[in-house]
């Protein structure tokens, strides 16, 4: 019982419960106080999954929330946990791009080098999201650079793909290996090319990436860099591949290097040869010649100068490079000489290509020149200005060297002004003549570029017949080539003699009338007037040394043909014997691989049938627990089987492969060096021929077996698909297991449960049954008689009977009463409800009275105080009153006064003094008058005022700055009250 008490507590631990979800959920807000009390309670793990598959330290790591980390870590997570993906917190934090999280992780002792489920480790998804923080902290603690994931990545690769130039150039600064390729094969460079990154190329570029290197499908860096549409960097592997082929061969060109290649390739060992190195294509040629193409020079303030000496130094060294071009070309020859006897006809046309893009590319090149020189003539229009201010320097200086100078210099200034005009006109005419000459040209190039893609198909034709033939037709062969190269032959020279015949008139063009203005300029034109004489006569003698040349072709294309008649009388039995060992070792072979692939072939077909079998009861187990396991397995199985009928495709096509390499092999070569006759040899082609049908039966069987084979996996496929749509995903899977278990678990504690109680009830049975036996045994001694047992049985039967009803009766008054409680309860709480209410609304009520009592107070208060002050008021106005009658009076008293001094005045002619003093009595009177007027109108004022905010009072509506004032007006007169 305590084990199993134990069990279950460990089961405990280990399911989801609710501190875990709290945990999730602090986590999820960042609550670092709330995750470390959570983590100090019993059941609460921080690795722990979810339904789902996250855990709190994960989902901690993903959001950057390093607080959190920290106190799992104190707490004694382990750091090495992984998801149901494979991945670890550092994964995740590298992932998201977490600088805080990795550099806690690491230091507390989180492998840098740990790998999930995809072979990734976190510094792939650092260099992959370009957070080069991350990336490095990572390096400093030496996470593997060069490790590949299970798609054949590195870092580096992924960084490239994200296009993160500064991600890669730290990687390629730490020693990243730069030439390393992926499952296709495709390295570094090749990615970058493809994104059109050119940061990222020059960078791998400078830390020494290969060029050369050529994937799965045979595709190099300059293919990729041409899907991408980026001249820049198509510009930069050309010239860094230009720089290379000059490192390794300095002095040679490219003509010389394919025909020393094909000279290694004949002295050496005749079993396999390397397939001939592409033409240069017109793309090429054009990235090439705007890379070389000449800059024009900038002319001066005054634009008197206009030939300096770099032009015509660019101009001297690219005719040298003609002459060097035309020599090469010659030295080809020879070298064509040496090898005709031997060479195949891919090999001459591969020759020709080349000395084709070389003449494509001089093209181009005198076309640039053309152009610069256009523009130059365009922008320099001297005045005569400049030449009478030049004139004075130049007279000297013809009179000195009249000797070298033109007879038409000794002339005057007019005659040099006509001679000037007149050459501007030649200029222009020769300018639109060479211009024409150049069309012309590429137009004739167009056309030789057509015939050598004619002759290439031919060729190419031709080749797949090349076995069948005897050595008659070889020699026919051999003689239609040697016409097809006169005739490229003499297109070639006669494309040299047009661009020869450019670059003279370029020459003689480019003295313009602008030479006119210095003395120096002249001297110097005349120098390379000269140079290019030296020039021609150096061309005339390649011209002529190519004569010689062909004359030598010719001696050994008769040489060739004589020797061609004399060995077709002759056939040495022991090259016949070695000839049909080599080919019955070819078809044992090819036996070989047909009863092998045939063998393998059954083996899929048997592997089908199972995997048909193991689908059924797949589809007739699906309910089943191990639903997921199976739809893998067969997962797994489809891929093997692909990658059988890819390996066994492969293995055919390298069969086919090996057949065209075995045909090519016994071609040209072997007719040349192994002589058989001609009767023997169409036996041995009629058996071959039987053989070849044969194996090529077999191998339309096993394409169509094949055929049938994808047919059947697709069936599969197509089952595979439609059963993922039938069948349920695998967390819900999960989650229903898990739920099964669940109450399986529960069900085994209750049938435990169960079992208990029945352990307790088979004891009471087993007393109960001791004491049946004991009361049969009492029974037995004491009988009673069985009327008597009937009577009581039936009395009791009633009795049983009659309480069954007044029990059923109880129980119904039992519910009756029991619903009426419940309804009463319900009433009674809702009174209590509306009783709760109506206490609250009572409560407001009384406080609402409360509040209006006291304002009612208040305003009772403020009525008291206000009917005092206009009692005081009163009293006030009373007194006034009184004061005015008394003012009146005197008034009165003084007007009597006034009268009777007047009569004084009539009577007894008072002075002056008296009449002044009236006058002060009257003007005193009026002043008191206007001040009485004045307190009226304030009286009458103040009491309107009082009787509007009376009014206020009464009505409740009084300002708080009428309040204010009133509490002042009251204050005043309780002082005043106070004082009398």
């Amino acid at each position: 019982m305590k084990s199993l008490k134990a069990k279950f507590r460990k089961s405990d631990t280990n399911e989801w419960n609710k501190n875990d979800d709290r945990l999730l959920q602090a986590v999820e807000n960042g609550d670092v106080e709330k995750v470390a009390s959570l983590l100090g309670k019993k059941g609460a793990s921080a690795t722990k999954h979810d339904n789902e598959g996250k855990s709190a330290f994960h989902l901690a790591a993903t959001k950057g929330h390093v607080e959190c980390l920290r106190v799992m870590v104190t707490h004694g997570v382990d750091v090495t946990a992984q998801d149901t993906a494979g991945h670890s917190a550092l994964h995740l934090a590298a992932k998201n791009s977490h600088h805080e999280c990795v550099k806690r992780l690491l230091q507390a002792k989180c492998p840098a080098e740990s790998i999930d489920n995809s072979g990734k480790t976190a510094l792939h998804y650092a260099a992959a999201q370009g957070c080069l923080q991350v990336v490095q902290v990572l390096c400093e603690h030496k996470s593997p650079l060069n490790l590949n994931d299970l798609d054949g990545h590195i870092p580096l690769l992924l960084a490239v793909q994200n296009g993160h130039s500064e991600v890669c150039r730290f990687l390629l600064d730490h020693g990243t290996d730069v030439n390393s390729r992926d499952k296709n094969g495709r390295t570094a460079l090749m990615l970058a090319c493809e994104i059109g990154n050119s940061n990222i190329v020059e960078a791998l570029i400078k830390k020494g990436a290969d060029l050369n290197l050529v994937d799965s499908l045979g595709h190099n860096a300059l293919h990729y860099s041409k899907l991408s549409e980026n001249a820049g960097i198509q510009s930069l592997l050309l010239s860094k591949i230009s720089q290379d082929t000059d490192l390794k061969t300095p002095t040679k060109p490219k003509q010389h290097d394919q025909v020393s290649k094909i000279s290694s390739e004949r002295s050496g060992t005749p079993k396999k040869r390397k397939a001939p190195p592409p033409p240069i294509s017109p793309t090429q040629l054009s990235d090439v010649s705007s890379s070389r193409s000449i800059t024009s020079t900038p002319l001066s303030g005054k634009g008197s100068v206009f030939f300096t000496d770099q032009p015509f130094k660019a101009e001297i060294s690219s005719v040298q490079e003609n002459k060097d071009r035309l020599s090469d070309s010659t030295t080809g020859a020879d070298s064509l000489l040496d090898i005709s006897s031997e060479a195949d006809q891919q090999d001459i046309l591969v020759i020709l290509q080349a000395k084709v893009a070389s003449l494509t590319l001089h093209n181009k090149e005198l076309q640039d020149k053309l152009q610069a020189k256009t523009t130059k003539e365009a922008e320099t229009d001297l005045s005569l200005d400049s030449y009478h201010s030049t004139q004075t320097d130049l007279t000297p200086s013809l009179g000195k060297t009249s000797e070298t100078s033109p007879p038409d210099s000794k002339s005057s200034p007019s005659v040099l002004t006509y001679d000037l005009s007149q050459s501007t006109t030649d200029g222009k005419v020769r300018i639109q003549q060479l211009q024409e000459a150049l069309q012309d040209l590429q137009k004739r190039l167009e056309n030789s570029e057509a015939e050598r893609k004619q002759l290439q198909s031919a060729l190419q034709s031709q080749r797949t017949e090349l076995v069948c033939l005897n050595n008659a037709e070889i020699s026919e062969n051999g003689s239609d080539l040697s016409q097809k190269l006169k005739e490229t032959q003499s297109k070639y020279e006669e494309a040299m003699k047009e661009v020869l015949s450019v670059q003279k008139q370029m020459k003689l063009g480019l003295v313009t009338p602008e030479s006119v203005d210095s003395y120096s300029q002249l001297r110097e034109l005349r120098l390379t007037k000269e140079e290019i004489d030296v020039l021609k006569q150096d061309l005339q003698k390649a011209l002529e040394e190519s004569e010689r040349n062909k004359e030598k072709v010719r001696e050994l294309e008769e040489r060739l043909v004589e020797r061609e008649k004399c060995v077709t009388t002759r056939a040495p039995m022991e090259e016949f014997e070695e000839m049909k060992r080599s080919y019955c070792s070819i078809i044992e072979n090819m036996n070989k691989e047909k009863t092998f692939l045939f063998e393998k072939y059954q083996e899929a077909q048997e592997e089908i049938t199972k995997l048909k079998e193991s689908l059924k009861s797949q589809v007739a187990q699906e309910a089943s627990d191990e639903a997921g396991d199976m739809k893998e397995a067969m997962n797994r199985m489809i891929d093997e089987l692909n990658k059988q009928v890819s390996e066994l495709s492969q293995l055919y096509k390298e069969a086919q492969a090996e057949l065209e390499d075995y045909r090519k092999r016994k071609s040209l070569e072997d007719v040349t060096v192994e002589y058989i006759h001609k009767a023997e040899h169409e036996k041995l082609m009629q058996v071959t021929n039987i053989s070849r049908a044969k194996a090529e039966e077999a191998l339309s069987e096993m394409k169509s077996q094949y055929s049938k084979v994808l047919s059947e996996l697709t069936q599969l496929k197509q089952l595979v698909d439609a059963q993922k749509e039938n069948s349920v995903s695998i967390t819900e899977h999960l989650q229903v297991i898990t739920t099964l278990r669940t109450t399986a678990k529960e069900m085994e504690e209750k049938i435990s449960g169960l079992k208990e109680h029945l352990a307790n009830k088979e004891v009471e049975v087993a007393k109960l049954e001791k004491q049946l036996l004991e009361e049969k045994a009492s029974v037995s001694n004491s009988m009673v008689p069985k009327a008597a047992y009937e009577k009581l049985q039936s009395a009791l039967e009633s009795e049983v009977s009659a309480l069954a009803s007044k029990l059923k009766d109880s129980v119904k008054e039992k519910e009756k009463a029991h619903s009426e409680v419940t309804h009463i309860r319900s009433e009674v709480s809702q009174i209590k409800r509306e009783k709760e209410n109506t206490q609250t609304l009572l409560k407001s009520k009384e406080h609402e009275v409360s509040e209006l009592l006291q304002k009612f107070q208040h305003a009772q208060e403020e009525l008291a105080e206000m009917k005092r002050y206009t009692e005081s008021s009163s009293k006030m106005e009373e007194d006034k009153d009184k004061k005015i009658n008394e003012m009146s009076k005197e008034v009165t008293k003084l007007k009597e006064a006034l009268n009777s001094l007047s009569q004084l005045s009539y009577s007894a002619s008072s002075s002056k003094r008296q009449s002044q003093q009236l006058e002060a009595v009257q003007q005193q009177v009026k002043q008191l008058q206007n001040q009485l007027t004045e307190c009226k109108k304030q009286h009458q004022e103040v009491i309107s005022v009082y009787r509007m905010h009376l009014l206020y009072a009464v009505q409740g509506q009084m300002d708080e700055d009428v309040q204010k004032v009133l509490k002042q007006i009251l204050t005043m007169c309780k002082h005043q009250s106070q004082k009398k």
